[in-house]
C-alpha cells in the first residue's frame, strides 16, 4: 500500500474554512490517512518538497487578499522557485460574489501552485456564501482520489464528517434591545442581551454569534409585487412558495454577481428589488440568480465568567436612504425591530482568545470593534488577572458615540484597564483616529510588545485594518529602531505566534 504524506491546511478569518479543513481531515483520518488540519502559516513552504498531498481550503478577506492565518504562507509561496512536481494539490475556495474579488486567495493559491509544477487532484471548487454543503461534495470527491491514490479498497460509501456542535442552531429569546448612542449621534448602536437558557449553549470570550435573520417583508412584498405574482406563486423545481423563498432561504439585499450579469452591475446600496426593476425579470429568472440567505456574525461582547446566561452583542444598525426608498440591513435591521426571538448558532474563534493571565494585551477596537474587548476586560476583571491591559477606542463623537463608556471609564478606575487611550474623529476639525494614538505612543508601544503583549484588532476591515496595520508597522520601526524589512519581519513573526489576530469585518 503506498503511503501518502498529506498536508491538510486553512487560511480562515470567519472560521468557516477551518471548519471546512477539520472536517476534511475528520473525513480522512476515518478511512486511515492521517491528517490533521493547521493554519497555512504553519506550514513551511519547504514541507511542499517531501510531501505528496497538499489539501487547502482558504477563504478571501478584504479586497482579494489572503487572510492573516495564511498570509505569511503566501508571501513564502510567491517568493519560492522550487518545483513541486510531486505535490499533488486540491483548493477550495470560499468567498462571496456580490464582491469583485470573488474567491481571489483560493485562485491565486491554485494557480501559483500549478505554477510551481503541481499536479491538481480535483478542479478547484468556488464557494458562493454558506459553504457547508460544496464543502461536503468536494470532500467526498478528494476523499475518493485520495483512496484511489493509496490504493486502498474504496469505502462503501464516502465518509464525511459529522457536523460539530458549532453548526447547531437553536431558538433563543432577546431579553435586552436598547439603544447605546445617544441622542443626536448620526448612526444607531444597539446592545442586545441574548438569553440563552435552555439552549445547551456555551461561549468563551473571543467567540462570535452567527444570527439567521429572515428577510424585510415589506422589501418581499415589493419584490413580488414588482413580478407581478402573490406569495403563494408555485415556481417549478422548488418545493416552498416564492414568498417563503424570498422570505428565509435567498439573499435580496445584497444581488449575487449572477444577478448583476443578468440585469446591469449594481450601483453602491442597491438591492434585489432595484434589479429587478431594472431588467423586469420574471419570478422565475429572478430565482435562478439568487444565492442562499446567509447567517450575519456578531463579536460576542460578554465574558461567560461574567454572564455565562447570556451572550452580548453590540450592533450597529444599517439604516440609510436612496432616493426615494429607504434601505436596510438584513440582520441588524431584523434585531432592532423583530428580533424578539432568533435563530442562531456558535461560531467559535480559536485565535481570538485572551492570552495568560499575566501577559500584557493591547486591544484596538473603535466603533463597534469594541465587543469582545469588552468581553476581555469583563474577564480580566472577574479573575482578577494581573496582566496589564491597553485600549485604543474610537468613534465620531465622545458625547454621542462614546460606546459603553461609563463601563470602560470604571475599568481604568478599577485598575483591570492600564490605559485607556481615545480618538473621537469629528470633535475637532483635523481627523482623529486610533492609529494616530498608536503612531503618538510608538515607544512604549513597542516596550509592551517587547514585554510580550498580544495585539488584538476588532472592526471595519476595508480602511482601519489596513490602517492600524501600517501604523503597527511604522510603531514596530520607529520604536524598535529598524528599517521596513525588520519591521515587516517582526511583525510576521508576531502573526506566526498568534500575538497579532485580528476579528475585522
Amino acid at each position: 500500500m503506498e503511503e501518502l504524506s498529506l498536508i491538510v491546511a486553512y487560511g480562515t478569518d470567519m472560521g468557516n474554512a477551518e471548519d471546512a479543513a477539520m472536517t476534511f481531515a475528520e473525513s480522512v483520518t476515518a478511512i486511515g490517512i492521517a491528517a490533521e488540519a493547521v493554519e497555512l502559516n504553519q506550514v513551511d513552504v519547504t514541507e511542499l518538497q517531501s510531501a505528496t498531498h497538499l489539501v487547502a481550503v482558504v477563504s478571501t478577506f478584504g479586497e482579494g487578499e489572503f487572510p492573516d492565518t495564511a498570509t505569511l504562507f503566501w508571501e513564502a509561496l510567491q517568493a519560492s522557485s522550487e518545483r513541486l512536481e510531486s505535490l499533488h494539490f486540491a483548493v477550495l475556495a470560499l468567498g462571496d460574489s456580490s464582491y469583485e474579488m470573488f474567491c481571489n486567495a483560493g485562485k491565486l493559491l491554485d494557480g501559483r501552485l500549478e505554477a510551481l509544477g503541481a499536479t491538481r487532484m480535483v478542479d478547484r471548487v468556488d464557494v458562493d456564501g454558506y459553504y457547508e454543503q460544496p464543502a461536503k461534495a468536494w470532500t467526498t470527491d478528494v476523499v475518493k482520489v485520495l483512496t484511489a491514490e493509496r490504493r486502498a479498497p474504496a469505502p462503501a460509501q464516502a465518509v464525511v464528517a459529522p457536523p460539530r456542535e458549532r453548526h447547531e442552531v437553536v431558538e433563543v429569546e432577546v431579553a435586552v434591545n436598547r439603544l447605546l448612542t445617544a441622542a443626536g449621534s448620526s448612526k444607531e448602536v444597539r446592545h442586545y442581551e441574548v438569553d440563552l437558557a435552555g439552549s445547551g449553549m456555551a461561549y468563551q470570550a473571543g467567540d462570535s454569534l452567527a444570527v439567521h435573520a429572515v428577510n424585510d417583508p415589506a422589501l418581499v412584498s415589493s419584490i413580488l409585487s414588482e413580478l407581478g405574482v402573490g406569495p403563494d406563486h408555485s415556481v417549478p423545481d422548488h418545493d416552498e412558495p416564492l414568498g417563503v423563498l424570498l422570505t428565509e432561504r435567498l439573499e435580496i439585499r445584497t444581488p449575487s454577481r449572477a444577478l448583476q450579469d443578468l440585469a446591469g452591475p449594481a450601483a453602491d446600496g442597491e438591492d434585489v428589488l432595484d434589479l429587478v426593476r431594472r431588467a423586469r425579470l420574471s419570478a422565475e429568472e429572478l430565482l435562478d440568480t439568487l444565492r442562499p440567505l446567509t447567517f450575519r456574525d456578531y463579536s460576542i461582547a460578554s465574558s461567560p465568567v461574567v454572564h455565562p446566561g447570556r451572550i452580548h452583542l453590540t450592533v450597529a444598525s444599517v439604516r440609510y436612504r436612496r432616493g426615494d426608498r429607504d434601505y436596510g440591513g438584513v440582520a441588524s435591521t431584523f434585531l432592532a425591530d423583530r428580533g424578539d426571538r432568533v435563530r442562531v448558532h456558535l461560531r467559535p474563534n480559536h485565535n481570538f482568545r485572551l492570552p495568560a493571565p499575566d501577559v500584557p494585551i493591547i486591544m484596538i477596537g473603535p466603533g463597534t470593534g469594541i465587543a469582545p474587548f469588552r468581553a476581555f476586560l469583563q474577564e480580566r476583571r472577574a479573575t482578577a488577572a494581573p496582566g496589564r491591559s491597553w485600549l485604543f477606542f474610537g468613534d465620531r463623537h465622545r458625547a454621542t458615540d462614546f460606546l459603553y463608556g461609563d463601563e470602560l471609564e470604571d475599568f481604568l478606575a478599577a485598575g483591570t484597564l492600564t490605559r485607556l487611550d481615545l480618538a473621537f474623529s469629528r470633535d475637532q476639525e483635523a481627523k482623529d483616529y486610533v492609529q494616530h494614538r498608536m503612531s503618538e505612543n510608538a515607544d512604549e508601544l513597542f516596550g509592551w510588545l517587547a514585554d510580550g503583549a498580544h495585539v488584538y484588532v476588532c472592526g471595519d476591515a476595508d480602511r482601519m485594518a489596513r490602517d492600524v496595520d501600517a501604523a503597527l508597522h511604522q510603531v514596530v520601526a520607529r520604536g524598535g529602531g529598524m528599517d521596513a524589512e525588520a519591521a515587516h519581519a517582526y511583525v510576521n513573526d508576531l502573526i506566526k505566534n498568534h500575538r497579532y489576530v485580528r476579528d475585522v469585518y
